[in-house]
Order: C-alpha cells, then sequence, then structure tokens
C-alpha cells in the first residue's frame, strides 16, 4: 500500500513536469517577444525621423531590416508600407513592388492593404508597359516577358474576384503576344487569353481576348506560309467572337477577318487546281475547280474556274 502511494505521487510528480517546462519555456518566449517588440519600436522611430530628416536611404534600409527581422511585431506591419512608399519615390520600383506584397502576404489586417494592392497593380502595368525608367539614367527599360508576367500574376492573385485581376491577365496574354517571335510566347499567349475568357467570360477584356487568339493564329499562318490548320483555327476563334461577344466591337472586326480567309480559302482552291492540271492530274484539279465555283462568288476566279471544268471534263 505504501509502495502504491509513493508510486502515485511519483506519477503525479511527473505529470507537473512538463507543465512547469511549459511555463518556463512560455515564459522565456514571451520575454524575447516584448524585447523583439522594444527593438522594433526603437528602429521604427529611427526610420521615421530619418526620413523626416530625408534620409531616405538611411530610413528604407531601417524599415526593410524591420520587416525582414522582426516580422512579427506590431511596427513591422507599419515598417513594410514606409518602405514601400520611400522606394517608390526613390524610382525603385521593382523592389516597392515586393515590400508592397510583404503586406499582402503578411499583414491582411494593416489599414494600408487596400492601398498596397493598388500601388502594386500600378507597378506591375507599368512594367508590363515598359513605363519603368532607370533611376539612374532615365530610360525605358524592358523586362523579360516571364518576369512581367509573374508580377501581374500576383496582382491577380492577391484579388482574384477584382476588376485589376481581369486587368492584370489580359496584360499578361499582351505581354507574350508582343514577344510572339519565339513559339512559347505564342502559346503562353494564346494560353493567356483562354484563360481570361474563361475565367472572366463577361469581363470588358474578354472580347478582345478572344479576337487577339484569332489575331495570333493568323500571324502564326502567315510565318509557316499559309499553315491550313492555324488558318482553321484562327477562323474558329474569330466565330467565337461572333458567337460569345456578338455585340462587341470585336465582333465585326472579327466578321471581316472570317470574309477575308474565306477569300484566301477560294484562291488557294484554285491555285491547287492549277496544281494539279498543270501535272496531268485532271480529276484532282477538277476537285477544287469546283471547289472554287462552289465557294465564289460572280467574278474572274470563278469564270476562270469554269472555264477549266468546261474544258477538261469535255470528252
Amino acid at each position: 500500500m505504501k509502495f502504491f502511494k509513493h508510486a502515485l505521487a511519483l506519477f503525479a510528480a511527473s505529470l507537473l513536469l512538463p507543465s512547469c517546462g511549459g511555463d518556463v519555456e512560455s515564459a522565456r518566449l514571451a520575454s524575447d517577444s516584448r524585447a523583439s517588440e522594444k527593438i522594433a519600436q526603437t528602429l521604427y522611430n529611427s526610420a521615421v525621423a530619418a526620413e523626416k530628416a530625408g534620409k531616405l536611404g538611411r530610413a528604407i534600409k531601417i524599415y526593410e531590416k524591420i520587416v525582414l527581422r522582426h516580422p512579427l511585431c506590431p511596427a513591422a506591419s507599419e515598417s513594410a508600407f514606409r518602405w514601400g512608399k520611400l522606394l517608390e519615390k526613390d524610382g525603385s520600383l521593382l523592389e516597392a513592388f515586393e515590400a508592397y506584397d510583404a503586406i499582402l502576404a503578411k499583414y491582411p489586417g494593416s489599414p494600408h492593404y487596400a492601398e498596397a494592392m493598388e500601388r502594386q497593380e500600378m507597378i506591375a502595368t507599368q512594367v508590363a508597359e515598359g513605363q519603368i525608367k532607370d533611376s539612374f539614367i532615365g530610360i525605358k527599360m524592358r523586362f523579360r516577358p516571364k518576369r512581367c508576367a509573374a508580377m501581374l500574376a500576383k496582382v491577380r492573385q492577391n484579388a482574384p474576384r477584382a476588376l485589376s485581376a481581369e486587368k492584370a491577365q489580359y496584360a499578361i496574354g499582351r505581354i507574350y503576344q508582343s514577344r510572339g517571335n519565339h513559339t512559347t510566347h505564342v502559346v503562353l499567349a494564346i494560353t493567356a487569353f483562354r484563360e481570361l475568357t474563361r475565367d472572366f467570360p463577361d469581363s470588358k477584356y474578354a472580347p478582345d481576348a478572344q479576337y487577339q487568339i484569332g489575331e495570333i493564329l493568323l500571324e502564326q499562318s502567315r510565318k509557316g506560309n499559309q499553315d491550313s490548320a492555324n488558318l482553321d483555327r484562327a477562323k474558329q476563334a474569330f466565330e467565337d467572337v461572333l458567337i460569345r461577344y456578338p455585340d462587341s466591337k470585336q465582333a465585326k472586326m472579327a466578321k471581316a477577318q472570317i470574309v477575308k480567309l474565306a477569300s484566301g480559302d477560294i484562291q488557294r482552291s484554285f491555285e491547287i487546281a492549277e496544281f494539279y492540271r498543270e501535272k496531268g492530274q485532271i480529276l484532282s484539279a477538277l476537285v477544287y475547280y469546283r471547289e472554287t465555283v462552289r465557294l465564289s462568288n460572280p467574278g474572274p476566279l470563278r469564270t476562270s474556274a469554269q472555264g477549266w471544268i468546261n474544258k477538261l471534263s469535255t470528252p
């Protein structure tokens, strides 16, 4: 019985040990936290003083230090915003973009959250449009499409239901379209525009996004010697504009492109017929001459095709 009581006492004591250790650890963490907050606040006061004195470079470094070394302290949120604003004022817009992103990612409760989002969107748009100037030599800089697209993707991610998300997605497509000499850029441009029409079908940018898909494919067909696959896809893209956005200005443009494509189809049919006729493959030539007559309106091309049909069909 005495043994049992002794064992029970030891067991009870063992239960208390983790609790005591936990209290000590909690006390230590609380002490560290208070110390960190005090350091952060002291740094913040120094940064504000430097800013007021016009020492922007020093203030920027201190605000950055607070955000990176004391991210959980009350002063960190305000420091991140001041950091971004001063970087922007100093012309370091790419760094300012990252500072604002820190607010959006780490401090959703910040009173500056909405403004940080707005400033970030503005910077991303400037990058996309090539408007950012080098702070030293004052000339426009041209950034890699991947860098621009990544910044715009963050804008969309930070506010997926806002108008800025639609605008950012459209801008991604236009960036890759403007650098469309590379096959990868062509694919990425079409993908971006398709994502816009899929995710934001009612967006004011959607009609033009769908139309630009057709334009890209049409341009690729020209570079590929009238590649029929791209021409067919371009025609489908333009037809989708008519179906999905019949009242848009892009619908009129798409209709005009479809008419041009149809005219091109007729010309190609006639040229193929001529090719087969010169090779002596009369039956194949007749197929394409008849296709030319079927598709064309009265005119020289149709008259010529009909003439060859009559001549080649005569026994």
